[in-house]
């Protein structure tokens, strides 16, 4: 009813327009006189504009959305410009703009409101109109602008007529990267899948054995003595080193507060930055209502790969992620170190990290609460007891992380 109403708003506000017309024209001709003439003579000119306003074409006009930035970090600002342009000059003494955020980003930004993105400008006779916003403080997520209203009337508010332009624009915005400079992938695991595409220098004081000169070796590797006794050059093998291989996984599963989870994933992003920029080869696995599981790769594109996923990643599993887990884990080569982040424990997180131990799993707990429970601290004395390196984040100072087996690292 109410949609029928305002389908028919223009045609009944030109009804009482020409109402009053023909009230004010009946008026000055049986009245007579200067002040009848002149009440009628006053009014014409909003009745014209009336009727001329009725038939002029809102699709004459041409809405256009541009974005300072598609891809952005959390807690970044974005600059917004909507550009309004249209082919004819017929004067319009207001028009409002509006541009309908998405609905996911106003439920995740505080400050954000409907009024934030509306503006009220004097078009008149001017063919092109910007109207520019600025929201700061960007949560994190996958934003898909899709639609922008204009209203407009005459003076008076007797006719008013709007129109929804589809403009569609996808904002994509990255959990934040705080770099840990102090953490380090664990250097438990000898050889691994992948070798590491950074370019390690070789452990001089670790020589294996010895072998015959090859084109191409460096003079500094090659074995004099042995040279001198053999008669013939000979180069010193050198033991390799730790190739650490590395899965991240982020556990959407179970209830926390929304400021665990975001501390969550944004760890989950910093940290898999800080492991490909020390060399190692990351995978990556995403577990709640639908599983992500991404394969072990070393090159750059897959900090993107990763970042991607996080941006629109939310706390919707209710499965019990043992059994996810077992489906992928159990096809990790056994010197895999896996770093496990959680905004909450369980009983049955014992008992999972007990099986991946027994798998020669290297383990790293991050569990992130701003305010851990008594039994979280129990729970995370028996990880402790099995041989898991075990982290409370409880804030976003994710650059003071220290390396699995310091003094400070574990509870």
């Amino acid at each position: 009813m109410i949609r029928r109403l305002r389908r028919y708003r223009p045609t009944l506000g030109l009804f009482w327009v020409v109402v009053l017309f023909l009230i004010a024209f009946c008026y000055a001709m049986f009245q007579g006189g200067f002040v009848s003439w002149f009440v009628f003579y006053s009014f014409l000119p909003v009745f014209l504009y009336t009727i001329l306003l009725m038939f002029y074409p809102l699709h004459d006009v041409h809405i256009e959305r541009l974005v300072d930035q598609e891809e952005l970090y959390a807690e970044e600002p974005l600059q917004v410009t909507i550009k309004l342009t249209r082919n004819r000059p017929f004067p319009l003494f207001y028009l409002i703009i509006e541009d309908h955020a998405p609905e996911n980003m106003l439920k995740k930004h505080d400050q954000l409101t409907k009024e934030t993105t509306k503006a009220l400008v004097s078009l008149g006779f001017r063919k092109q109109v910007d109207f520019d916003y600025r929201i700061d403080g960007m949560p994190r997520g996958d934003y898909r602008f899709r639609e922008v209203t204009i209203k407009t009337g005459d003076l008076f508010g007797f006719v008013q007529k709007q129109k929804t332009f589809r403009v569609e624009q996808r904002v994509l915005v990255y959990p934040k990267v705080i770099t840990p400079k102090k953490w380090l992938p664990l250097d438990l695991s000898q050889g691994g899948r992948l070798r590491s595409r950074r370019n390690f220098e070789l452990d001089l004081t670790s020589i294996s054995s010895i072998r015959d000169y090859i084109p191409g070796d460096r003079l500094s590797w090659l074995d004099w003595k042995a040279t001198a006794r053999t008669n013939k050059l000979v180069t010193k093998q050198f033991e390799f080193p730790l190739n650490k291989d590395i899965v991240v996984v982020l556990d959407r599963t179970g209830q926390s507060s929304s400021d665990d989870f975001e501390r969550a994933v944004s760890l989950a992003a910093s940290l898999s930055d800080r492991a490909l920029r020390t060399g190692s080869a990351v995978g990556f696995g995403s577990f709640g209502k639908e599983t992500t599981w991404v394969t072990m790769h070393d090159q750059t594109y897959q900090k993107w790969v990763i970042l991607h996923h996080l941006a629109s990643a939310e706390q919707d599993g209710a499965m019990d992620i043992t059994y996810l887990f077992n489906k992928y884990v159990r096809h990790l080569s056994p010197q895999t170190t896996l770093v496990y982040i959680t905004p909450h424990l369980s009983e049955r997180l014992i008992w999972l990290f007990n099986d991946l131990l027994s798998r020669s799993l290297a383990l790293e707990l991050f569990f992130c609460a701003e305010k851990p429970l008594p039994v979280d601290y129990h729970l995370l004395e028996k990880l402790k007891a099995l041989g898991v390196y075990a982290h409370i984040v409880s804030d976003d100072r994710f650059d003071e992380i220290p390396k699995a087996g310091d003094t400070v690292a574990t509870i």
